[in-house]
């Protein structure tokens, strides 16, 4: 049992001190120890006192190197141990006689090897730091990335801050998540992967982060759960007051069994998973794009009211399986109204499109000479479409499909722009959830044509998805936490 803390948190991601046990005076190659995190530091703009700690090297990147933790001058506030798991235990001791604050044990080797004796000396390493007070993030993880803080285990992550925190047992998922989220405009505030959990916990952060006032979101990577109640309570109150969330793996046989062998936690079963959504207001995820996707939407777009969309941009036999994709995921696609199918075709013929949900209208909007009302600009029909679909009571939210690479190859690059400066001055006349779906591009062209649209609409403050079904399925889970906030002021007391 650890003895009660005497440091928050914020000191963690702001430390005034770093020291790094394992740096290494060579210098150059594939370096993923000590010398990656004094690097990134430096490159962030550490203010604080950096300490390197070898046991002979007398400097280290220009840093005085100390033989021991005992041996650096001052109060520590974080130390990194880049060491082999049986050198652990002397370290843990010398930050112990020194007092630092906290640590971060990049070493693997412990529980998630299953075996008795590298388990036990994890349970000493939690013992120790116990006795003394000092909190652990670990082993077994990559550790912090914290802009403001200017701590990192990549000398290439930003500098720039965000809105968005991230915790994850994953390592990899965790540089993969800041590596991902970047083209959709992500930046971030505070990243976490802290493996094993032996000290500080998934739970542990949460309640940190929901009166950090520089994370508006939160997102999360979890396998398993060393206390589900005490993450159940920290996600039901963190809900309420920002959306959380959350990837969930080891939801299948073989997972399960994965994750124990990678960070020796134990997982649970997809139908547990649900229910402790439902209950608590997380908001799933199940791919890495997915949730990278989720977010940019709750940071872009108001939450839909309900999961009536009308559907924009397919063709034919598109448009029929564009719905069918949605309804599948629990929307509904419903009929406009007869008011709004009226009005639209007093500008959009109905031979050879179909006015009504899902449309197929826009080859009449960008060739006007198939319009009925000649000589009308394209803008303005085009505003009139979203005019009409923002006034219809049945429509909450809009997908709207783009086929860039189609674009680009019938009409090449000049015509992709054409329509994406006409189509993001309209939208802005739809004011309600918009959710773009720009689909991967087959070719190099064609993907490049994806890429410098989406990074078009990020800049206009439109979430993009590269999967029509999953941004169907965002929509429901979107609308699904709306639904839990307003039951929630309805029953304060849950």
């Amino acid at each position: 049992m650890i003895a009660k803390k005497t440091y928050g948190l914020e000191r963690l991601f702001h430390p005034k001190s770093l020291a790094v046990v394992g740096a290494s005076p060579k210098v150059g190659g594939f370096n993923w120890g000590g010398n990656n995190y004094i690097e990134a530091s430096v490159s962030l703009g550490f203010q604080g006192k950096i300490y390197p700690v070898h046991p002979t090297a007398d400097t280290i990147l220009g840093f005085k190197s100390y033989k021991s933790v005992r041996d650096i001058p001052g109060e520590l506030d974080l130390v990194i141990f880049s060491i082999s798991y049986n050198s652990v235990l002397p370290v843990m001791q010398d930050c112990v006689e020194k007092g630092v604050k906290f640590i971060h044990v990049f070493t693997a080797g412990f529980s998630e090897t299953g075996l008795p004796e590298n388990t036990a000396i994890e349970k000493e390493l939690v013992r120790l730091a116990g006795q003394a007070g000092i909190r652990i993030v670990g082993p077994n993880c990559m550790g912090l990335y914290c802009p403001k803080g200017a701590l990192a285990w990549n000398r290439e992550f930003p500098r720039e801050s965000g809105p968005v925190s991230f915790v994850s047992q994953s390592g990899q998922l965790a540089g993969e998540f800041v590596e991902t989220g970047l083209p959709e405009g992500l930046r971030y505030n505070k990243v976490v992967s802290y493996g094993n959990a032996c000290d500080l916990q998934l739970h542990d952060f949460l309640n940190y982060l929901i009166d950090d006032d520089k994370t508006k979101v939160v997102g999360a990577y979890i396998e398993g759960l060393r206390d589900g109640e005490a993450f159940f309570t920290a996600a039901k109150k963190f809900t309420r007051k920002k959306p959380l969330v959350v990837w969930k793996g080891g939801l299948t046989e073989g997972g399960s069994r994965a994750t124990q062998s990678h960070t020796s936690a134990i997982a649970g079963s997809a139908q547990i998973w649900e229910a402790v959504c439902r209950q608590t207001g997380i908001i799933p995820a199940d791919t890495m794009s997915e949730t990278v996707s989720t977010i940019a939407a709750l940071l872009k777009q108001p939450l839909p009211k309900g999961v009536n969309v009308a559907i924009l941009g397919g063709a034919g036999g598109g448009s029929v399986t564009m719905t069918d994709a949605a309804e599948r995921e629990g929307l509904q696609v419903p009929h406009l109204s007869e008011t709004t199918i009226s009005k639209l075709e007093e500008f959009i013929p109905v031979q050879g499109n179909i006015i009504n949900n899902p449309l197929d209208v826009m080859g009449a909007l960008f060739f006007p000479a198939r319009a009925t009302s000649q000589g009308v600009d394209v803008l303005e029909n085009y505003k009139k479409l979203f005019v009409l679909l923002r006034e219809d009571p049945c429509i909450d939210a809009l997908l709207f499909s783009q086929r860039v690479e189609l674009f680009t190859r019938v009409g090449g690059r000049q015509f992709v722009n054409f329509f994406l400066r006409r189509s993001m001055d309209a939208l802005k006349e739809f004011q309600k959830p918009i959710y773009v779906v720009l689909e991967k591009g087959n070719t190099l062209d064609g993907e490049a044509a994806r890429q410098d649209a989406q990074a078009q609409y990020n800049r206009a403050g439109i979430p993009t998805f590269e999967n029509f079904s999953a941004a169907a399925r965002i929509i429901r889970h979107l609308t699904e936490y709306r639904h839990y906030l307003e039951s929630r002021k309805e029953d304060p007391g849950c």
